[in-house]
């Protein structure tokens, strides 16, 4: 057994914790997640093949990596600095994080946000002339477009 070849390699004397029908039922029990998971991509084969599902997917994941979802994680932090107010309710008191190096759960989510949404809007700027055809429609967009820009800077 390979058990016996890292004990005498290490000289220590670990042991087996799981019976035969343990490692047996935790090994079917695997399989049929894995079978189900299998079952359900071939379900939604035509669904997943959608350009935009995999798009909504990477937009998705691209704002939970870089909200900071890991640091906050590691380091434990509040969503944002809550204080009790003079009335006794619990208020949030801090978006950002005011000492250096830092930074609360919730603001990274919001500069995640607010970037994406700026990358998104330039994207559509960039495409705007296929989606509107009428020329007082384009400028409008167009406005609306840069202006949100500049609100969301």
């Amino acid at each position: 057994m390979q058990i016996n070849f890292v004990n005498n390699h290490l000289a220590t004397d670990v042991q087996l914790k799981f019976t035969f029908t343990t490692i047996v039922v935790k090994n079917v029990m695997g399989m049929s997640v894995l079978l189900a998971f299998a079952m359900l991509i071939k379900y939604l084969y035509n669904f997943l093949l959608n350009q935009y599902v995999w798009f909504g997917v990477a937009m998705s994941v691209y704002v939970i990596c870089t909200g900071g979802l890991v640091y906050s994680m590691l380091n434990s932090m509040p969503w944002f600095k809550f204080e009790k107010n003079e009335y006794g309710s619990i208020v949030v008191t801090e978006y950002f994080m005011r000492g250096q190096r830092g930074q609360w759960a919730g603001e990274g989510y919001i500069v995640s946000v607010l970037s994406t949404a700026i990358g998104l809007t330039y994207l559509f700027l960039n495409k705007i002339r296929e989606v509107f055809n009428d020329k007082s429609k384009l400028r409008i967009a167009v406005f609306v477009s840069v202006a949100a820009i500049w609100i969301m800077q």
